[in-house]
């Protein structure tokens, strides 16, 4: 059975975890990730009987098995996105249109240094990100 499931929040933490926020069949969900065999997976979150957040088995959750499968499978895909975006080159002119708090934000993002060196200038931040 097909499921909609819809992510209303995606964040990657410092750690390199991610977690997510979303509704499958109009059924609120949280997820975090875990780190199997050097990768993230997702694992749906929810709360126990003592009212903590946790990952429950299945036989407690209000998840059956092909939900949490549906919702791994659209947040790794979500992940490997936002990776392949990190990735891609960016397009000079395109980046030339930015400010430099956004340029700034992008060498942050893509792990680049020295953009708030002394004297780094918007043409600086370019040429970081564009090579």
């Amino acid at each position: 059975m097909a499921r909609n499931i819809t992510i209303n929040q995606f964040k990657q933490l410092p750690d390199e975890s991610f977690v997510a926020t979303g509704t499958v069949d109009d059924r609120p969900f949280s997820a975090a990730s875990v780190k199997y065999r050097g990768e993230p997976i997702f694992k749906v979150i929810e709360r126990d009987e003592e009212g903590g957040l946790t990952k429950l088995r299945l036989d407690k959750s209000g998840f059956n098995r092909g939900d949490r499968i549906a919702i791994a499978r659209v947040l790794k895909a979500k992940r490997l996105a936002l990776e392949e975006s990190a990735n891609t080159p960016l397009v000079r002119e395109e980046l030339e249109t930015r400010s430099v708090e956004e340029l700034r934000t992008l060498c942050k993002d893509r792990g680049i240094s020295g953009y708030y060196a002394k004297g780094v200038t918007k043409s600086d931040l370019v040429d970081k990100l564009a090579a």
